[in-house]
């Protein structure tokens, strides 16, 4: 991947977290009254994920890190190198595994969960951002 696509998909993610930002999540049954708010939020939530794995993955090969055979093994493979606090890839391992269930398993997303994710765990990604970034930086 090269620089520029690098950019593109960064700046995809940062507006896909604004977007996010502005999904109404009162409540479930809010958020769950309107079909919109599921769509969009599972294709905002995928492509972000998709875009810090795809980050991820640059960062492994720009460092010569052995090549990772899963999208949970990018994390992996920044953590044992330092670059990632401790924990890290286990931390987000839930969100890769979401990703994986948009992706794969489509006709079995809970709207329940969706919500969760997005009350309870999506400051998760810009976190995560930020942790990319300043490997990024170094």
């Amino acid at each position: 991947m090269v620089l520029d696509e690098v950019q593109s998909k960064l700046d995809v993610l940062r507006t896909n977290l604004e977007q996010l930002d502005r999904i109404p999540l009162g409540t479930f049954d809010e958020f769950n009254s309107d079909f919109r708010n599921l769509a969009a939020s599972l294709y905002l939530l995928q492509t972000s994920i998709q875009a810090l794995i795809d980050f991820g993955g640059y960062l492994v090969a720009s460092k010569a890190l052995p090549t990772p055979r899963t999208s949970h093994e990018v994390f992996e493979r920044l953590e044992v190198a330092g670059l990632l606090p401790p924990g890290t890839a286990s931390e987000i391992g839930p969100i890769i595994g979401f990703r994986n269930r948009v992706v794969h398993l489509y006709d079995r997303v809970d709207a329940e969960r969706v919500y969760e994710i997005l009350t309870r765990h999506r400051r998760d990604l810009p976190k995560l951002l930020h942790l990319l970034l300043a490997i990024d930086d170094e």
